[in-house]
């Protein structure tokens, strides 16, 4: 019989098998995500083409991060289910069939109910997914072994990326055979990508759950105490200071390739599969530079990455898209080192004990619920630049130009709440905080 590995009291054998479901799982719902996220190119024309105005766009992320709550206010129900595994594949699992029905009806509907219940989906569906996110996260935590956490989830990371520069490539072209302006066509491209998710589901029923995370439980109390931990809430502190300017930009992006840059969606693709090939080859040499040098360093090191990616949007018209290309493969480099940097700190910051999947909702809640409030903002921020411009020389910056300007001041300050993370400057990795693309729509 095959021996306990590690401290989650799983044998070799289900520790590999685990491993491998876990990975599986991550590469089917690259391609969900790709497809369906709230802030993709497909999800964004077919809300656009549904009669959505671009500047309202940022509801749709506002309504997507606020569903987080529901980690907090379920998270007490949710660790004493008996059945954990069977709860979260089951809730799970309704997260892209709610999308294939809602995509597939919602183009049917009269067109003064079309956005709402678009919004109202779009809501369930998030919910769904933050009701499981903080166990999931636990589940995987405790299944890795740790003198392998880091080439684990360093492989993992590639894995993602390679399906995303896969899918991302043959959406463009698929995507543009359709038309930005053929509902149906769109909703049945979504409605596939559904399909990626539900098997992404599935492919978790092999894993097999530590004896850890069917026994870990959270009080009401163990939620406010989180922030009793030095290193947890300066943690928490440096990522949102450090994304404050990508709360409000990030349901903008495919909107201003669509509709401000016009460009194709063809090209979209092949934009963004060259954002994926940069950061997956950058990758391991800046793992190894994030392992020698601290999560600290590495984000302020790469922090003037960011700062060129929104100045590369600032500077990029309808015939001049060149500035927002080259800012992609730029935030290829740093987008390699942000998922390994933040996932260590987050993890070193995470205490050992039974209440854990509290410290991962708190972070969840604190990090969507921002972005939520972004997204809030930039709406009616938009709205007054409608019409504005400023001329600098012979660059000329018109409404979205205007509003990734000042995002690009405020990058600079902001790339130092790095400074808050703690030390010591090697940590181990450990699971990925949510993001908004995280989500389907």
């Amino acid at each position: 019989m095959s021996q306990p590995s590690g401290q989650s009291g799983l044998t070799k054998h289900e520790t590999r098998r685990s491993l491998e479901s876990f990975n599986w799982s991550l590469s089917l719902r690259s391609v969900f995500v790709s497809v369906c996220a709230g802030t993709s190119f497909v999800f964004t024309a077919f809300a656009l083409s549904l009669g959505l105005s671009k500047e309202r766009m940022g509801f749709v992320t506002s309504v997507m991060s606020f569903a987080c709550i529901i980690q907090t206010v379920s998270l007490i129900a949710t660790t004493r289910v008996k059945d954990r595994k069977g709860f979260i594949l089951s809730a799970a699992i309704a997260e892209p069939v709610l999308v294939i029905v809602a995509v597939t009806l919602v183009p049917y509907l009269p067109a003064a109910l079309r956005l709402l219940a678009l919004g109202a989906a779009v809501f369930m569906a998030a919910a769904l997914l933050h009701l499981t996110q903080p166990l999931t996260d636990e589940w995987l935590a405790s299944t890795i072994p740790a003198e392998i956490r880091g080439r684990y989830l360093g492989r993992r990371f590639q894995i993602m990326s390679l399906v995303l520069i896969v899918t991302t490539l043959a959406l463009g072209p698929i995507a543009e055979w359709i038309g930005k302006t053929n509902t149906t066509g769109l909703s049945q491209l979504l409605a596939v990508g559904g399909l990626f998710g539900v098997l992404s589901v599935l492919a978790l029923r092999w894993a097999t759950m530590p004896a850890v995370s069917t026994t870990s439980r959270v009080e009401w109390h163990d939620i406010p105490r989180t922030f009793r931990s030095p290193g947890f809430k300066r943690y928490v502190l440096a990522v949102l200071i450090y994304s404050l300017p990508f709360f409000p930009t990030v349901p903008y992006y495919q909107v201003v390739n669509l509709e401000v840059l016009h460009m194709r969606e063809s090209f979209i693709g092949y934009m963004m599969g060259g954002y994926y090939i940069v950061k997956i080859v950058a990758m391991p040499w800046v793992g190894r530079y994030v392992d020698r040098r601290g999560a600290r360093h590495a984000m302020l090191v790469f922090g003037p990455a960011y700062v060129l990616f929104f100045a590369g949007y600032a500077l990029s018209s309808a015939g001049r898209v060149w500035p927002a290309v080259m800012a992609w493969a730029v935030a290829g480099v740093a987008d390699a080192a942000f998922p390994v940097a933040m996932t260590g700190a987050l993890y070193a910051a995470v205490p050992e004990e039974p209440a854990r999947p509290a410290y991962f909702a708190v972070n969840n809640l604190c990090s969507l619920a921002t972005y939520g409030i972004g997204a809030l903002t930039a709406v009616p921020v938009l709205e007054a630049l409608d019409g504005v411009h400023v001329s600098i020389g012979p660059i000329r910056l018109e409404q979205f130009q205007c509003f990734f300007a000042f995002c690009t001041l405020l990058m600079v300050p902001c790339m130092f709440g790095a400074l808050l993370l703690a030390h010591p400057e090697r940590q181990a990795a450990g699971p990925p905080h949510s993001r908004p693309d995280d989500a389907a729509i």
